[in-house]
């Protein structure tokens, strides 16, 4: 990937992810400013930095690349996509942990939630798809 691309890109990402950051920003103020209650306000105060997050990720890799571009051909070298792959694998091993422990954490902390709670069902969703979701896209790829 030439780097001119991959600099286009990067702002495209950090434009979009800003947008969607800003829309839902912008939501939670509309919702507390009129005194609107939906669910929970504060869910898109919280929800707006994760794509906020995902920006300021992307604009610290755009200054990589601006500062460094000749790194940016190292990354199509076989050695380091094996790494970056094994690195990818321990963290959703990782991940998977973690969503198991606060599966369980949920169930013994609050038990009267148990096949009630949205969050007991979404997490243990989460949970099921993390365990799954590597073979059925190995199986898509094989096919």
């Amino acid at each position: 990937m030439s780097v001119e691309k991959l600099v286009k890109e990067t702002k495209l990402i950090i434009w979009f992810t800003l947008f969607v950051s800003l829309v839902l920003f912008a939501t939670w103020v509309v919702l507390e400013t009129t005194g609107t209650f939906f669910i929970n306000n504060k869910a898109f105060l919280a929800l707006s930095l994760i794509p906020f997050s995902a920006a300021l990720a992307s604009s610290l890799k755009l200054m990589k690349i601006r500062k460094h571009p000749q790194w940016m051909v190292s990354e199509t070298d076989e050695r380091v996509v094996a790494e970056k792959n094994e690195a990818e694998a321990k963290t959703l091993k990782a991940l998977q942990g973690l969503l198991f422990l606060s599966y369980l954490g949920y169930t013994f902390v609050s038990p009267e939630d148990i096949f009630q709670s949205i969050g007991w069902w979404i997490t243990l969703s989460v949970l099921l798809f993390s365990l799954f979701a590597p073979f059925l896209f190995r199986h898509i790829l094989k096919s």
